[in-house]
């Protein structure tokens, strides 16, 4: 019996997602090595752009550690197009990434298209001006958000999933199906002109 509650408990805590705290214990990008909750976890990601097919399939966290040449890769897939620009991707938003995909019970084959990665301030301050949904200080600009969609997934079904997950930021876009996901403070909003 006491193993059975122990077990209950493991399962909570996981399904949960941990606090913040728990979850690392430094930043990277943020001036200090950080290290990953799993040190013996392989942390595999697909991401692809959808608009011009650009595509990379890397082995991320491996032998207890980031690899520094795989998470360059993600910095140029997930890069500021309008700009040409590769900011640093905080590892901990491909983590989250990585975390949402497994939650949906999904292959670590599955793609996450890409719609927006890093951005720099200009090419932020540009979108701010022309779409209501583009906060001015953005964590795009930062490296610590993302916009993506998974193929034959409701970006509704993933929004929810993420919220459950209390990592950072969440939203729904249902105009064309993708989902914001950061490493902020932990809130969620609606696409304006949606509910």
């Amino acid at each position: 019996m006491k193993k059975a509650l122990v077990l209950l408990l493991c399962l909570v805590l996981s399904a949960c997602g941990g606090s913040s705290a728990a979850r690392r214990t430094t930043l990277i990008g943020r001036g200090m090595e950080k290290t990953h909750p799993d040190r013996d976890a392989l942390r595999r990601i697909v991401l692809v752009h959808p608009y011009t097919k650009e595509k990379i399939d890397v082995m991320y966290y491996h032998n207890g550690r980031y690899d520094s040449a795989a998470l360059k890769k993600i910095n140029r897939l997930m890069r500021d197009r309008r700009a040409n620009y590769a900011g640093r991707i905080d590892p901990e938003l491909v983590d989250f990434l990585v975390d949402i995909r497994k939650r949906l019970g999904l292959p670590s084959t599955v793609p996450f298209q890409i719609l927006s990665g890093y951005r720099t301030s200009r090419t932020n301050k540009k979108l701010s001006f022309t779409n209501g949904n583009v906060a001015k200080e953005s964590l795009h600009m930062h490296g610590w958000a993302v916009d993506f969609r998974v193929d034959g997934v409701s970006g509704k079904a993933i929004c929810e999933i993420a919220k459950t997950m209390q990592r950072g930021g969440v939203a729904y876009y249902p105009s064309d199906n993708h989902v914001h996901v950061d490493i902020g403070n932990i809130r969620t909003w609606h696409e304006k002109g949606s509910r």
